[in-house]
């Protein structure tokens, strides 16, 4: 018997059953079928809430005793949202006695002074600021 023999006998004769069955693609099966799509959207959007510190920031910050905080983090946060909306690309937060360059498409903080660096009042290649 051939296979168009039995397409030809009806469904009666070939019930597919088990993974893949009616139509079904087999190996595409859910990840996890109790996740929701609002639990992964939150998920998604806590990733993208953070903020990324380049080596030099993060080098600048502990050689220069700059207290980093969650609060301070909400806050720089914060501002580079608020620039992101504003179409900023890289620019000078200022957060009460420190400073940090951010590239705001990344999120990441390039660099940071402190009170002693602010004095020069001098900032290059940046296209915004914004006080937090």
């Amino acid at each position: 018997m051939s296979i168009q023999d039995l397409y030809r006998a009806g469904s009666a004769a070939i019930t597919p059953s088990g993974p893949g069955a009616l139509g079904e693609r087999p190996g595409l099966g859910k990840a996890n079928s109790s996740a929701n799509p609002e639990e992964f959207q939150k998920i998604l959007r806590n990733e993208e809430s953070k903020v990324s510190m380049s080596q030099h920031a993060e080098t600048r910050i502990r050689s220069r005793e700059i207290p980093w905080s969650p609060a301070l983090e909400k806050r720089v946060m914060d501002g580079i949202e608020a620039l992101e909306a504003k179409g900023s690309r890289e620019a000078l937060i200022l957060a009460d006695d420190v400073a940090f360059i951010a590239n705001i498409r990344s999120k990441t903080i390039v660099t940071a002074m402190d009170r002693t660096q602010l004095k020069e009042r001098v900032f290059t290649n940046i296209d915004s600021a914004v006080l937090v």
